[in-house]
């Protein structure tokens, strides 16, 4: 009985590999498709196909699909997934932000249009257009996709003439930032038997105006909360204390008391028989008419702040960094005393934020100030010229070393547990 021949083992072929077989072939027409197989291992006849769907392959390998080594088919909906993809690409190109359920709702239109009356716009359906496609979820964040990349360019170029003969110190920048001071964590561990329960987020607000100059030079921090007198400022003199405090209503910045901020800082200027350069953005808080004796005002072109004006390049990030460390060890300090997250947020105090707004921003490296502002085209000095520092790097060793003796480790690793995600600790092996 004569022997029956092995069968050929299958052989799949991943994307890459494919484009590289038809790159070949178009670089030889003349070479015939049975080299080709030997050469790939695989039959003449899946040659032949890769050969006739070559657009297709390319067109699937130019959007960026992951080189993996995954076998693509037709699909049931192929055309409907086309169409759905050019969609999306249209759409990403104005910088619309496309979720999930508007592509399910979209693929639903297509197919009442191509007549598919068994289609389901399932989340099985949605993974495998994503894993199709290599598309993946991100969070839409910041406001550069609106920014005119010309004024920027044409606003840099004009940028030496602007700043004429001020020298480097005399050139600050100013910008207010949302501060929920009492904030907790909005993510937990817990054992996966147990629902993650939680308490209200406490969404209460101050708002922070930070001003600095190009060398790092840092001005006393106005906040704005909306009480002149909180309870937990009694038997304090407000002159005392390390930020210039002020209130209103919804702890929102108005055009008064930044008019305010700006003749004290006038002031402050002519004592020292100073005249800066203050770049500001044009939010309608900030008013029009800004003349005073000692500070030059520079409004930013509108829609430029996220490029062009230095606090948004990571000077506020490094702020709300190191003022997250200070809740932190706050939290962890204060948890044997309270017996839920209300009674937690609460023994927060608007003092005790004062008092971490004025320690993170004197923790402000005066190099990260310098490279955000030359990251915006400000004239470089050699003073500025550093070795990168990292400040967010926030070791657990700095944390721990804040705690109290009294608390027992195994609690202290509880603790840290609940927080990793503001606190960014890596816990790799055991305390003793």
């Amino acid at each position: 009985m004569a022997e029956r021949p092995k069968k050929r083992q299958r052989i799949e072929l991943s994307l890459e590999t494919k484009v590289k077989l038809i790159q070949e072939f178009d670089s030889n027409p003349q070479s015939k498709q049975k080299d080709l197989a030997l050469k790939f291992k695989i039959g003449k006849q899946t040659v032949s196909d890769i050969i006739k769907r070559k657009q297709h392959y390319l067109q699937l390998y130019d959007a960026n699909i992951s080189g993996e080594r995954k076998r693509i088919t037709n699909g049931k909906f192929e055309n409907l997934n086309g169409l759905l993809h050019q969609w999306f690409n249209q759409a990403r190109s104005k910088t619309l932000p496309i979720s999930g359920p508007i592509l399910k709702e979209k693929a639903l239109q297509f197919a009442e249009q191509l007549g598919i009356a068994d289609f389901k716009a399932s989340d099985g359906w949605l993974t495998s257009w994503k894993t199709r496609f290599n598309i993946k979820q991100f969070k839409v964040s910041g406001e550069s996709a609106g920014v005119n990349h010309d004024v920027v360019d044409d606003y840099k170029e004009r940028l030496l003439t602007i700043i004429g003969d001020f020298d480097s110190k005399d050139i600050f920048n100013c910008d207010e930032t949302g501060l929920f001071f009492r904030a907790l964590p909005d993510k937990t561990l817990s054992y996966k038997s147990q629902a993650a329960k939680g308490g209200k987020i406490s969404k209460e607000r101050l708002t922070v105006l930070l001003c600095c100059s190009s060398m790092g030079e840092k001005l006393k921090p106005l906040v704005i909360g909306k009480a002149q007198n909180p309870r937990c400022f009694k038997n304090i003199n407000k002159d005392t204390l390390p930020v210039t405090w002020t209130a209103n209503r919804k702890a929102w910045m108005t055009s008064q008391l930044f008019n305010d901020w700006l003749q004290q800082l006038n002031r402050q200027m002519r004592q020292q028989r100073r005249k800066i350069l203050l770049f500001i953005d044009n939010a309608p808080s900030h008013g029009q008419d800004l003349s005073v004796s000692n500070v030059t005002v520079k409004f930013l072109p509108a829609n430029t702040t996220s490029v062009l004006q230095p606090l948004d390049q990571g000077i506020i990030k490094a702020f709300k960094a190191r003022y997250r460390k200070y809740l932190m060890r706050s939290l962890i300090s204060r948890m044997e005393d309270c017996a839920s997250v209300t009674e937690l947020c609460k023994a927060i105090t608007v003092l005790d934020a004062v008092n971490w707004i004025n320690a993170a921003w004197k923790e402000t490296q005066q190099t990260t100030i310098a490279k955000c502002f030359m990251m915006c085209g400000f004239p470089v000095t050699s003073e500025q010229e550093s070795d990168d520092e990292n400040d967010d790097n926030i070791p657990l060793a700095t944390l721990l070393a804040t705690i109290s003796s009294e608390v027992p480790v195994a609690e202290l690793l509880i603790s840290i547990t609940i927080f990793p995600q503001r606190t960014r600790m890596r816990v790799t092996g055991k305390l003793n």
